[in-house]
């Protein structure tokens, strides 16, 4: 009967085990003082090799010739275990065996002694899936097991499994496996089986397994079940779906040139060979996060894996890409990947996750400069143009050779800031009613429009509070403190208050103040008051503040 790769080249011997000498040396000490726990926990992500060494464990600690810690493989004992004839191993799947009653059941069981084997040992995988019941029911034998008895519990998600298991366990971190270890592995089954297989594709399996021997050896086998004779980097690429390097490379090319439409015909090109989406996006980020290393890490082969002549690549491709690029197309892609995830059109998610890209850069130069306006705001150092003063100065008069030595724009733009004729203000004494300066209020603002735009954006959201002794009142509301400090800068305030002065023939100044809701309905009223106290008092004796 045909076995999987994995099944048929599962390590049989601790020294066969990848990548996990801190692990293997020690439990090979231990068998060898014959100095044994009673209980072992293995944690590691996927495909590290948890299930085989407590498999090698379970015949090396029963083995009747054990060699240097490792099973003879050769005995009654072993033979029996290897074969699973042997009924003192006992192998079960905690997420198809979690409720309390089958915990009890093994409870119940593990007081009989083993029938041929010197020790009866329960090996639980994935038993961080058992239910809080099951773990209590579990506690005390694990605790006190008999004499006979161990326990190999493990697990692929550590932090699900409560305090009091973790206490009674010797624990063992399993690593990932390295892309080389992986590498040496693989070419040594396909050299086993008569296979010529291009060094390319094995580090193309080993890239895409994410430090998961069984993974690796799954890719492998459905490559070689493609093409049994000589497996070359192209068929790799068209049966795992997994897109050219060349590709991703001349992609990335165009998302920082800004070719758009380069950029969508190839996700087309992408979509139209059968390539899944979902595994592009990641191959994106392996190829961002390989560009990030390039970049930031002085020892990138060390990091990489890869040949020199690939690194190179990156590095070439990385001079023209800033670091905050490289870390924000991260950001994008790691989001982009969630949502084709569960997305029914994952191919939308794809070009818009490019487009993206394509304009990140002049998204980031936006928000650059509206950070710098803001900090400016918020500082008070918003640069405004500063009206010219003429109460004390004659008309400045420029020489035409220097006009014309200046571009057309500064000439528009002095055209625009024509300064104020002075004027002589004559005070006729008659009364100027509050009501008057409302109606030709708009025809103030538009005057200052005309001579300085900012100071009429500035000035329009005040409101207008009182007049009296010919003091005029303007009022800002919550959240335009910023407006009313700019109006009372001198330059914004001299301009205001000549204009007014001159429209209305009266020597009028400002004040400017903040109101809140209740003030502001509440204003007719107050001048109602306010003139009522000057009509009594009289103009000379009332002050208004």
């Amino acid at each position: 009967m045909y076995q999987a790769l994995y099944r048929q080249y599962r390590p049989k011997t601790f020294d066969e085990v990848l990548g996990q000498e801190h692990i293997t040396t020690t439990l090979k000490n231990q068998i060898v003082s014959e100095n044994i726990g009673h209980a072992y926990l293995f944690a590691g992500t996927k495909g590290t090799g948890k299930t085989s060494t407590a498999k090698i464990f379970s015949r090396a600690v029963n083995c009747l010739n054990p060699i240097d810690g490792n099973p003879c493989n050769e005995c009654a004992i072993c033979k029996g275990i290897l074969d699973e004839s042997m009924m003192d191993v006992i192998e079960m799947d905690a997420a198809s065996n979690r409720k309390i009653e089958d915990i009890r059941e093994i409870r119940d069981k593990v007081i009989y002694p083993p029938s041929k084997a010197k020790y009866k040992i329960y090996i639980i995988d994935e038993v961080h899936m058992l239910t809080n019941q099951a773990f209590n029911a579990l506690l005390k034998t694990l605790e006190e097991p008999p004499k006979h008895l161990i326990f190999i519990l493990a697990t692929t998600d550590l932090q699900k499994l409560p305090q009091t298991i973790l206490s009674r366990c010797q624990r063992f971190d399993f690593k990932r496996i390295t892309s080389k270890d992986i590498i040496i592995n693989m070419r040594k089954i396909t050299s086993e089986l008569d296979i010529k297989v291009d060094e390319k594709v094995l580090q193309l399996i080993a890239r895409n397994s994410d430090g998961a021997m069984r993974d690796a050896l799954s890719l492998l086998e459905q490559c070689i079940s493609y093409k049994s004779e000589e497996l070359t980097y192209v068929d790799a690429l068209n049966i795992l779906g997994i897109a050219n390097t060349d590709l991703i490379f001349s992609m990335v090319d165009n998302i920082k040139n800004k070719k758009i439409e380069d950029s969508l015909l190839k996700v087309d090109q992408i979509i139209q060979e059968g390539k899944d989406i979902n595994q592009f996006i990641k191959d994106l980020i392996y190829h961002f996060r390989n560009l990030l290393i390039v970049k930031t890490s002085n020892n990138s082969v060390d990091i990489m894996d890869m040949d020199e002549e690939t690194i190179s690549k990156y590095k070439k491709q990385s001079e023209d890409i800033s670091l905050d690029f490289i870390l924000k197309s991260l950001d994008i892609l790691n989001k982009s990947e969630n949502q084709a995830k569960w997305a029914t059109q994952p191919r939308i998610i794809l070009e818009m996750t490019i487009i993206k890209l394509i304009n990140l850069e002049d998204q980031a130069s936006l928000e650059d400069r509206i950070k710098k306006l803001e900090m400016a705001i918020d500082n008070g150092k918003l640069p405004i143009a500063k009206p010219i003063s003429t109460a004390n100065k004659p008309k400045n008069k420029v020489s035409k050779k220097m006009q014309q030595s200046k571009p057309k724009e500064q000439k528009l733009e002095q055209e625009k800031q024509k300064e104020i004729e002075p004027v002589e203000i004559v005070d006729d004494g008659k009364e100027l009613p509050f009501e008057n300066i409302k109606v030709h209020w708009d025809t103030i603002l538009k005057i200052v429009k005309e001579k300085d735009i900012k100071t009429n954006a500035f000035l329009r959201e005040g409101k207008l509070v009182s007049f009296s002794n010919n003091n005029l009142v303007l009022g800002y509301n919550d959240g335009f403190g910023f407006h009313k400090e700019a109006m009372e800068r001198p330059q914004n305030k001299e301009l205001v208050e000549q204009i007014v002065s001159s429209h209305f023939n009266k020597n009028i100044k400002l004040k400017f103040i903040m109101i809140d809701g209740k003030m502001e309905d509440d204003t007719e009223k107050n001048e109602d008051k306010i003139k009522e106290v000057i009509d009594f008092f009289g103009e000379d004796i009332v002050e208004i503040e």
